[in-house]
């Protein structure tokens, strides 16, 4: 494969996205070994690889689909990853088959070293990323977009990444005389979504961002987004709201203990996160969409760093 060949591969599976997904792993993987003392490196290496794999694939899909289903040619020629390389629709087909497999046989190899229970919550992970962008109505054309990203992405692979470690203290299933008793740790569950609430709030902005900027586009392509039914202005108020909600929570760790008070300090870091959501205010545009990923990117690796360093010196 030459490097043409990668490069068009690359922007294919959109791999400077999957921050979306590595970002809630590191920090999964961090706060285990911060707040529980312990980390599981075969398990998270594993889950690591069928996640990113995976988020490939939804990419592959929703790229293959809107190629698919484009009303606009100009977009399907000239923006479309496919038509403006001239693609082999049959071949992006077989990749995302490809991409698939290679996150499967790593998910179904966790099974056997955790619980069968993550047989039901990857398959549940599994239907959602491939409805999200495949189906009659996926839910990225859907208003519900914003919500599932942020859900799945945010909290999911945050939770999924705690368990790898900690599955026999969070979700856990015991067979007896034919009966199966599940034990659900629902209040360290409640705190590992309250942990993953910045994450939730500016991967939901990612999407909030690129549909508003698509907005025009989408129309005509018949993608009814949230950004369709509350129009640009409230989505750039709702933008804004997500985007300050983080830092409100970032406080709530510190005041209540569970990140140490030294972790104030990140607060400089506001007025950088300010400036790029101002800018994404002024004019949404596909030169500004990358204020979204900037401030998610400017927070989560704030995030790491703060439970890196809590890990080391408490």
């Amino acid at each position: 494969m030459n490097k043409e060949k990668i490069l068009i591969f690359l922007e294919f599976v959109e791999l400077r996205t999957k921050i979306a997904s590595v970002f809630p792993m590191m920090i999964g993987f961090l706060w285990t070994y911060y707040h529980y003392q312990q980390f599981n490196w075969l398990n998270s290496i594993l889950f690591a690889i069928s996640v990113i794999f995976f988020d490939m694939c939804t990419t592959a899909i929703n790229n293959t689909v809107d190629y698919h289903k484009a009303i606009d040619m100009n977009y399907k020629h000239e923006e479309n990853v496919i038509g403006r390389n001239n693609l082999s629709f049959k071949t992006m087909i077989m990749i995302v088959f490809a991409l698939l497999a290679v996150a499967t046989v790593f998910a179904i190899s966790l099974i056997f070293l955790t619980d069968f229970l993550l047989l039901i919550l990857g398959g549940i992970c599994f239907f959602l990323g491939i409805t999200y962008t495949f189906g009659p109505t996926p839910i990225s054309r859907s208003p519900f977009g914003e919500i599932m990203s942020g859900g799945t992405m945010g909290f999911g692979i945050f939770f999924l990444a705690v368990y790898m470690t900690m599955y026999e203290k969070l979700l856990t299933s015991v067979h007896t005389m034919g009966n199966i008793n599940i034990s659900f740790a629902w209040f360290e569950a409640m705190k590992i979504f309250m942990m993953s609430i910045p994450l939730i709030c500016l991967i939901a902005n990612i999407m909030l961002a690129n549909n508003t900027r698509d907005l025009e586009t989408d129309i005509i392509n018949e993608r009814k987004t949230l950004v369709f039914y509350i129009g640009k202005k409230n989505a750039v108020i709702l933008y804004q709201i997500l985007s300050l909600l983080p830092w409100i929570a970032w406080l709530l760790y510190i005041v209540s203990g569970i990140l140490p008070v030294w972790s104030i300090i990140s607060f400089g870091l506001i007025p950088k996160h300010y400036g790029s959501v101002m800018r994404f205010k002024e004019k949404q545009t596909r030169e500004t969409f990358p204020e979204a990923i900037k401030s998610f990117t400017l927070f989560a690796s704030m995030y790491v760093i703060v439970l890196l360093l809590a890990s080391i010196i408490g």
